[in-house]
């Protein structure tokens, strides 16, 4: 796997929206050591590759697409290139290549990525109650005193 070494755009955990996608580039999935980078042209998955650790084993195209695994602990690398980089790229990693390119909904929809987090369903899960205006007025009497 050939991959240029400079710095992501931008790294989130586990947690992805559409608007970070780049239109050109790739997405670098590190989960419990296992490697997937996923090649994406358009907003679709064009080349995709996994290693998983635990048997060293390497994966290309749809069985790569397969292994991915994306959880709230995934670092999640995008990086953006520009076209003539992509293309030589795509180039050197050829075994990475899909026949037919993947829509990334394919990703966002199977592990909840793009799933905007409700704050009263937060707060309701974590049985977290708001505090009233007295409870504030009490901590700032307290804090003063």
């Amino acid at each position: 796997m050939w991959l240029p070494s400079n710095e992501p755009e931008f790294v989130a955990n586990g947690s992805l929206k559409r608007s970070h996608l780049p239109s050109l580039g790739y997405l670098r999935v590190l989960d419990k050591g296992n490697e997937t980078v996923l090649f994406i042209k358009d907003e679709k998955i064009v080349g995709a590759w996994h290693l998983d650790v635990e048997s060293l084993e390497e994966f290309y195209e749809n069985k790569a697409i397969k292994s991915v695994i994306i959880t709230p602990e995934s670092k999640v690398e995008l990086y953006k290139m520009e076209s003539k980089l992509f293309e030589t790229i795509i180039e050197l990693n050829e075994e990475t290549k899909l026949s037919l390119p993947i829509e990334i909904d394919f990703i966002l929809v199977k592990y909840n990525i793009n799933k905007s987090v409700d704050r009263d369903e937060l707060l309701e899960k974590y049985k977290i109650r708001e505090p009233s205006q007295k409870d504030v007025e009490t901590l700032i009497n307290e804090y003063t005193k």
